[in-house]
């Protein structure tokens, strides 16, 4: 958490025994990301509010018809396969960004492996921070995503949600210096798209694990 890349650089120069494994790592933040949903609100049932459109809610009320179940157990049986598929994308979330790394470093001799390791660390932490984040909305009352432009506090998600993406770049910029050895400014550029592509993979996930969950459930 405090010194980017130092885990994938340990990785990078074959000390691999002092730490947990990438994957284990990665899967067991995600296992513990999805264990706090009760703390960060991040439960289907709170995706309707999220959509202004009406949508969701539309989907997940014919959705519910169609199994003829009590909303509440429900809601418990639409989560459990949110999350289990949910947490199977998060394998795409890490090649997306495995790929990222390895195309804004064409020069760099590094393997494939070490970019998904790196992919693997960023998105441990990602998610990490990402807890925070839903746990500080909900404090300040904020709509998470700042997706809903005319709830209250939402200019406070605003820059809740900017913080967040800003303490993203400093951490992937010097995590490229650390690992790829880049120079400050073509990490602080390169890390541009690399947050950027997190974004908006994770985020576009979420939908898909959503529209998946509804279809399967």
């Amino acid at each position: 958490m405090v010194r980017p890349g130092q885990l994938t650089a340990e990785f990078r120069d074959g000390q691999h025994a002092r730490s947990v494994t990438p994957w284990r790592l990665t899967f067991n933040v995600v296992a513990l990301f999805l264990v706090l949903s009760f703390v960060t609100n991040f439960r289907v049932a709170n995706f309707p509010r999220l959509d202004p459109t009406g949508k969701v809610a539309q989907a997940v009320q014919e959705a519910q018809a169609k199994t003829h179940a009590e909303p509440g157990a429900f809601a418990e049986r639409l989560d459990r396969r949110f999350n289990s598929i949910y947490t199977l994308l998060v394998i795409v979330i890490v090649g997306a960004r495995a790929l990222v790394a390895r195309l804004t470093h064409p020069r760099n001799p590094a393997s494939w492996s070490l970019h998904v390791v790196f992919a693997l660390h960023l998105t441990a932490w990602a998610f990490l921070v990402t807890l925070v984040y839903l746990v500080a909305a909900r404090v300040f009352g904020t709509p998470p995503f700042a997706v809903n432009s005319e709830a209250v506090g939402a200019a406070m998600g605003l820059v809740l949600l900017g913080l967040v993406e800003l303490w993203q770049w400093c951490y992937v910029t010097l995590a490229f210096r650390r690992v790829y050895g880049d120079r400050w400014l073509a990490a602080s550029v390169k890390s541009i798209a690399m947050v950027a592509v997190g974004l908006l993979v994770s985020n576009a996930l979420i939908f898909v694990a959503l529209e998946l969950a509804l279809k399967t459930i």
